[in-house]
């Protein structure tokens, strides 16, 4: 186990020293009983604070996950509930080629409504075209009647003022 501590008061795997070098003073003497003792609750009171916290972790991960599966098995549910199936699809696809048969139908009255308007409303102004055509030439005849009459008095006012001088 190689990320754990080793537990105090034991021997630490030291490199071989070259002869005539002195040992270190923890090397030379064992630890005394108490000691070594002492130093494995110390360590082992370590791992036992590391396995709870880690205890802690695990039991919170444990909670999270049950939360989350919970959380999806209800939507999971209610999407089941709420979908929708292939016989409600076909239904509005029907309904929807019903209602674009009807607004077809309904836009080609329509049309067709507007064009029998459209050709009374030309039938109306070639009738009033002709009729003002007639009416310019009635016109036109009373200009020319007004004419030969004013022509007619200037012809007699003349024809009296040199009669008149003329006895």
């Amino acid at each position: 186990m190689e990320g754990q501590p080793k537990p105090p008061g034991q021997a630490q795997p030291r490199p071989p020293q070259p002869p005539g070098k002195p040992q270190p003073p923890d090397a030379q003497k064992p630890a005394d009983p108490q000691q070594r003792i002492d130093g494995l609750r110390s360590w082992l009171a370590q791992i036992e604070r590391r396995l709870g916290v880690r205890s802690y972790i695990g039991a919170a991960l444990a909670v999270l996950a049950l939360a989350a599966a919970g959380a999806a098995i209800y939507l999971a549910l209610t999407t089941k509930e709420d979908a929708a199936t292939d016989a409600d699809v076909q239904n509005l696809r029907e309904e929807l080629t019903v209602v674009r048969e009807s607004a077809t139908e309904a836009a080609q009255q329509d049309v067709q409504m507007i064009n029998e308007n459209l050709a009374d409303l030309e039938d109306r102004i070639r009738k009033l075209e002709n009729d003002q055509g007639s009416f310019e030439d009635e016109l036109s005849v009373a200009q020319d009647d007004i004419q030969d009459l004013r022509d007619q008095i200037s012809d007699l006012e003349t024809a009296g003022t040199g009669a008149g001088r003329n006895p």
